[in-house]
């Protein structure tokens, strides 16, 4: 006995008691590795999401810009999770439809982005309010991501939907091709925890987004309300009002249709571009097509394809050749009466028309029916205002008998020359009334010398010169012809510096001065009086050429002479010959070539 205890000793075989001390630390050493492994993955996973956290944040403080923010995120999170490609979608709370997407690879390119179908069963399945991060082993690709071809098509992604408050606001899609593993219930516990931040911060670009939208839209609004509140002219007003529509909505076209006196028609009373002579043709009934619809109901309306719309009329597309895709239509109206249809057609961005952008139009609306209604308004006092004048005028003349017709023709003949001219519609508007009322000084001439038969004494010549300064002191308490009495005080006054009161010359003589002294002499020298038979238009053409430079401006003589040969313009005696033609059915052909024309 004694013997094989020496033996084991010996041996050195250790006594069962410390066999299972030595395997009981042995079991508690290997605990103590496998949590210091679990927490060395938990300080590098942790590390992770400390990391992806930090970057989201110093990312979505650097910028709202949400293209710069989206590829900034996304590429951090292929850099830190190891994916291959990824896609970072913003969506909206409420219509759950995609708003915004960008797409990019691991190595830091942006690559596009193909057309979006949240039909997919994974992100339907994702998409679903109680999921959270989840991963896919895919046969390929799916539709809308941009990957290279391979021949293992076999992909792994992952992906994350991003709530806020229980809504989806976004998805975090990534991608793993072959060679790279494929993405383990680690990584969607990753990127879960950086799901809320990261929908925090696309909601909040959202609305940053929509409310920097709306100080935009809202400023130029206000914009283009001063700008149509800038003129009184109709035409104007018009052509302001479908710019301001093209600019506001951000689309194609823009139009405006009022409704004709009788009420039953829409006009479209401006049509801008290559075709608006063809689109200034067609006529609307109300009720036809949506903005028929509109302007009979007085309802606003989002169309969103009107090939699906069954008010929606071609006719107008197939006169002009033009698509219609989707429009905006809301009444014009004024004084709560509906007097046209404002509509916006084809949004120029993927993003189409909503409810907010139909508010804003409306908004637009209301100021252009105001400003339609002021012009209105103003074009009647103007109205009023030029036949005031007229029968003004009409009176002086009428102590000449001599010279009946005299001022309806100098007008003609003045605007003819100022369309050639190219003025714009105030210059035009001068004009016209400074034609009206250029001697409105008669009338403190005696009648002794205006209507005497034979020549005039140099004493009765200087008391006639007296009219455009006697003209010019009676209008001048008018302050609405404050732009006027120039033009009237200087009509007669000769680029030569030869003319009267002032003597002035040349580029120092108004426009308008200068026209009215052309058409005045045309018309009285093609005009009978006592004291001398009238002259032929040749003859009295060939008079103002000669004196062109001299008396006339030349590029008014060069107007003057284009509107001629246009046949805008014609003395009293051809005007007599057309009415006596048309009066026996025949029709006077305007002369092409006239004197000193060759």
């Amino acid at each position: 006995m004694a013997k094989r205890q020496q033996t084991r000793q010996s041996g050195h075989e250790s006594p069962p008691g410390v066999r299972r001390l030595l395997a009981q630390y042995q079991r508690q050493l290997d605990r103590q590795k496998t949590r210091i492994v679990a927490l060395e993955t938990e300080v590098k996973t942790q590390h992770l999401r400390v990391k992806l956290l930090q970057a989201i944040r110093r990312t979505s403080t650097a910028t709202l810009h949400l293209d710069s923010m989206f590829h900034a995120i996304l590429r951090v999170v292929l850099q830190i999770i190891g994916a291959d490609y990824g896609i970072l979608l913003q969506m909206h709370p409420e219509k759950k439809t995609p708003l915004y997407g960008v797409q990019r690879g691991k190595d830091g390119s942006a690559v596009p982005l193909g057309d979006v179908s949240l039909k997919q069963r994974y992100r339907r399945q994702a998409l679903k309010a109680n999921e959270t991060a989840l991963v896919r082993t895919l046969e390929a690709p799916p539709p809308g991501w941009t990957v290279p071809r391979s021949k293992k098509r076999r992909v792994s992604l992952l992906v994350l939907p991003l709530r806020v408050s229980g809504r989806v606001v976004g998805v975090l899609e990534l991608l793993r091709l072959p060679p790279s593993p494929p993405f383990q219930h680690q990584h969607a516990d990753l990127v879960a925890t950086m799901g809320h931040q990261l929908g925090m911060t696309m909601e909040n670009t959202r609305l940053y987004s929509e409310s920097a939208k709306r100080v935009k839209q809202s400023s130029t609004l206000m914009e283009l309300s001063a700008i149509l509140n800038s003129t009184l002219q109709i035409s104007e007003v018009l052509r302001l009002a479908v710019e301001a529509a093209t600019r506001l909505m951000e689309c194609e076209v823009g139009s405006l249709l009022l409704l004709n006196e009788e009420g039953d028609e829409l006009v479209f009373d401006v049509a801008l571009g290559e075709r608006g002579r063809e689109v200034k043709e067609v006529r609307l009934k109300v009720g036809e097509g949506i903005a028929g619809w509109v302007a009979k109901t007085g309802k606003s309306t989002i169309v969103s394809d009107v090939g699906r719309d069954p008010r929606f009329s071609r006719r107008v597309d197939a006169r002009i050749h033009f698509i219609t895709r989707n429009m905006i239509c809301v009444s014009v109206k004024s004084r709560d009466q509906i007097i046209g249809v404002l509509q916006a057609i084809n949004r120029r961005t993927d993003r189409l028309f909503d409810a907010e952008d139909q508010r804003l139009f409306e908004s637009l609306a209301r100021q252009v029916g105001i400003a339609i209604e002021n012009a209105r308004l103003y074009e009647q006092v103007k109205q009023t205002f030029f036949s005031t004048a007229a029968t003004l005028a009409e009176a002086i003349e009428k102590r000449d008998p001599y010279t009946g017709g005299h001022v309806r023709r100098v007008v003609d003949i003045s605007l003819a020359v100022g369309e050639e001219l190219g003025l714009n519609p105030e210059e035009k508007e001068t004009l016209h009334l400074a034609a009206i009322l250029h001697d409105v000084g008669k009338i403190g001439i005696r009648d002794v010398i205006l209507l005497k038969q034979g020549p005039l004494t140099p004493e009765e010549f200087e008391h006639i010169r007296e009219h455009p300064q006697l003209g010019a002191e009676i209008l001048a308490p008018i302050k609405q012809l404050e732009a006027v009495i120039p033009v009237v005080r200087y009509h007669q006054e000769r680029c030569d510096g030869q003319g009267y009161p002032e003597g002035l010359k040349g580029e120092k003589i108004p426009l308008a001065s200068r026209i009215i002294a052309v058409a005045d002499t045309f018309d009285a020298m093609t005009t009978d009086r006592p004291y001398r038979p009238r002259l032929g238009d040749e003859a009295a053409i060939a008079e103002i050429e000669r004196c062109a430079g001299s008396q006339f401006d030349p590029k008014v003589v060069e107007a003057f002479m284009s509107a001629y040969r246009a046949g805008r313009i014609s003395s009293e005696a051809l005007q007599a010959e057309d009415n006596k033609a048309r009066e026996k059915g025949k029709v006077r052909s305007v002369p092409l070539v006239t004197a000193g024309f060759p």
